[in-house]
């Protein structure tokens, strides 16, 4: 018999009232490549509690050889209306989040294309990213089509991360 062990380490970073989650890191190998996932809403993930979308999240990452994972959204209110404070303050973990990844996942979904406020904020992100001279992936289905989230039904199992068309995004 064969016993393994390991530890997922979780740090979970909000505003004062506890209204905007603006950062889930996970970390099970910090040997490894470090990714940041960019997704569009704040989910019902905390420090103890997985959602569907980062329990696919850390599934995928780790069969890619990844060891941790900071998970941010384009908007991080989870209770009320975002104010310009949360969004100056989301931005800034966003930034200081990309300093630190190897990699850098955008898996907004396709809704972002029709919600212009989405659009705007995902177009700032990348401007960021493509100044950092970030590495923007994305995840790709098996019949080529690109840009989903990590719930989409073909995905859950098993990503292929593709280099992400910065072209057809930023307007």
């Amino acid at each position: 018999m064969k016993a393994t062990k390991s530890t997922i380490k979780t740090e979970v970073t909000y505003d004062e009232e506890m209204k905007n989650k603006y950062l889930i890191r996970k970390e099970w190998d910090k040997n490894k490549k470090k990714a940041l996932v960019i997704m569009k809403n704040a989910g019902q993930a905390d420090e103890i509690v997985q959602d569907q979308t980062t329990m696919y999240v850390i599934n995928n990452l780790s069969k890619l050889e990844y060891g941790v994972v900071d998970i941010v959204n384009l908007f991080p209110t989870i209770e009320g209306k975002e104010t310009t404070k949360s969004a100056t303050e989301n931005l800034k973990c966003i930034q200081e989040a990309i300093a630190r990844a190897d990699d850098v996942i955008i898996a907004v979904g396709k809704g972002v294309k029709t919600n212009k406020k989405a659009n705007e904020r995902l177009n700032m992100i990348l401007a960021i990213l493509l100044d950092k001279k970030a590495n923007i992936l994305q995840i790709e289905a098996k019949f080529g089509r690109k840009g989903f989230h990590p719930l989409y039904p073909a995905l859950k199992q098993q990503w292929k991360l593709v280099a992400y068309d910065v072209s057809k995004s930023v307007c």
